[in-house]
């Protein structure tokens, strides 16, 4: 059986190399400088060679070093993955999302994922850019993926974006809720105002109120009173159905590309994944059945 060296001294020594102190490594593993120092020179004497060149003020790898870092490297960073994966195997699963659909589509229905999946433990994480699958994350959803090979892909429903209001603000405004400073968020901006009212036949003087960073403080602004905002058709539809906005005025115009839910094809049939993924088909379709009638009337409208 081939002997191998200890991992310690590995972690150790890849620690040292990328830092190029073996000072700072010892912070990084919460050790002694001298203790990175003796886990090294054990690791020089097992392999017979130099690792390091020690010169004030620091230290540099040999070209053996460097070769051998890279192959430790390597192995340590496949160490930590698999790690991550088994963890993850007794039941978490990791879902990071545009910080807007975390917001506004996963966090009003997770307690109907938690009722029906206990045995999952859920973890969410919104992200302000376009988030990545990795060792730690088992989902990711965001709009306008592109297709790639090795993922599976769920895309969402077309959205459509309409004015959306706090139904106390409607009714007190009225028709002159179009000469107030309309509220704007990177999806419902000043370009998507314009396509709004374009579509509705109308060209009235826009006053712009202020700009928000997601979608999501937009519309609770909106639902505060604060002002009009454009909704999406997947984010507002639990605040219609529970009073808290109203949007009584058409058209709904349709947004260019769509979310999607996505994840690595091998784990699209893991138990935990695919419960993921079967209940969120399960929710589009409960949203679909239940305000099929009211946003059929806006689209036809």
């Amino acid at each position: 059986m081939l002997d191998t060296p200890p991992l310690n001294a590995l972690a150790a020594f890849e620690a040292a190399a990328r830092t190029g102190s073996f000072t700072r490594a010892g912070e990084e593993l919460c050790v002694t400088q001298a203790a990175i120092s003796q886990h090294v020179r054990h690791l020089e004497e097992y392999l017979g060679l130099p690792l390091f060149i020690r010169h004030a003020p620091g230290i540099r790898l040999t070209p053996d070093g460097e070769r051998f870092y890279r192959a430790v490297a390597g192995a340590l960073d496949t160490l930590r993955r698999e790690s991550a994966r088994l963890r993850r195997g007794g039941g978490q699963l990791a879902v990071v999302a545009e910080a807007s659909f975390a917001n506004r589509w996963l966090a009003p229905r997770l307690s109907r994922f938690c009722e029906r999946f206990p045995e999952i433990d859920l973890r969410i994480a919104p992200h302000p850019g376009r988030p990545r699958l990795g060792p730690d994350v088992d989902i990711i959803i965001h709009p306008d993926m592109q297709p790639s090979s090795g993922l599976f892909m769920l895309p969402l429903p077309e959205e459509r974006m309409f004015p959306v209001f706090a139904p106390s603000y409607f009714q007190l405004r009225g028709e002159t809720w179009k000469s107030d400073r309309l509220l704007r968020s990177p999806q419902g901006g000043e370009d998507a105002w314009k396509k709004w009212f374009i579509a509705a036949g109308e060209n009235p003087v826009l006053h712009f109120g202020p700009l928000y960073q997601f979608a999501y403080m937009a519309l609770a602004a909106a639902a505060d009173g604060r002002g009009a905002a454009l909704g999406s058709s997947l984010f507002v539809a639990e605040d219609i159905r529970d009073g808290r906005l109203v949007a009584p005025l058409p058209p709904a115009v349709a947004v260019s590309g769509r979310y999607v839910a996505a994840c690595p094809e091998e784990a699209r049939r893991t138990p935990r994944v695919g419960a993921f993924f079967e209940w969120m088909e399960a929710e589009l379709a409960r949203d679909a059945a239940e305000f099929s009638d009211w946003f059929g009337g806006l689209l036809r409208t």
